[in-house]
């Protein structure tokens, strides 16, 4: 495997945080102190001084994850989207991109949820977190396009695109998977509209 981290340029912060990148490529319990200092070529005081402890880092990380994945989704919705209900479908274009990509190791905040396996562990309070938001962005994206009650199907949009998350790790052709995915979102958001115009 290549080096992740190839300039000593770079700060100390700035390496452990690439380095950071292998907790989600090979999991969090996998990747050792010794691992992530070797590959982020900083000393053990330089760990410890900016985040306390390997679990200070993957607590960082996590959050900076949180950060880029939301900024990510908000900024390319915003580009391929106007009107309300093409933003909720848009989510599952975004979705595709994401699951396409050649570095794809699945969700990292369900991955985190499946490692740590305690729903009252820090890291699974970050995902959890992380998932809220989403549902969040859900219910706004249906109250703009008009549904009174944005529960449960902002929950059931958001389980969808989980599901989309975990079939993309079991399946090559993951722009089907992103496809279909999309095609059952609008099937219920139509029939959530259509149920309220009634």
């Amino acid at each position: 495997m290549a080096r992740m981290v190839k300039s000593k340029a770079q700060a100390p912060r700035e390496r452990l945080m690439t380095a950071a990148q292998l907790f989600y490529s090979e999991g969090i319990r996998a990747v050792g102190v010794n691992r992530l200092l070797e590959e982020a070529q900083t000393p053990i005081m330089s760990l410890y001084r900016i985040f306390g402890s390997k679990e200070g880092l993957v607590e960082e990380f996590l959050r900076e994850k949180d950060k880029q994945i939301r900024e990510r989704f908000e900024r390319e919705i915003e580009r391929i989207a106007n009107a309300p209900k093409e933003r909720i479908l848009a989510v599952f274009d975004v979705l595709g991109e994401v699951i396409a990509d050649s570095d794809y190791r699945g969700c990292t905040f369900i991955n985190v949820a499946v490692e740590m396996a305690n729903t009252e562990h820090p890291f699974v309070e970050i995902a959890v977190s992380h998932k809220n938001s989403v549902r969040e962005t859900f219910s706004r994206y249906l109250a703009d396009a008009g549904l009174r009650e944005t529960e449960p199907l902002a929950t059931q949009l958001l389980m969808l695109m989980d599901g989309a998350f975990v079939r993309a790790q079991m399946h090559s052709n993951r722009e089907e998977v992103a496809l279909h995915a999309r095609m059952a979102a609008e099937v219920l958001v139509d029939a959530a509209l259509a149920a309220q115009a009634d």
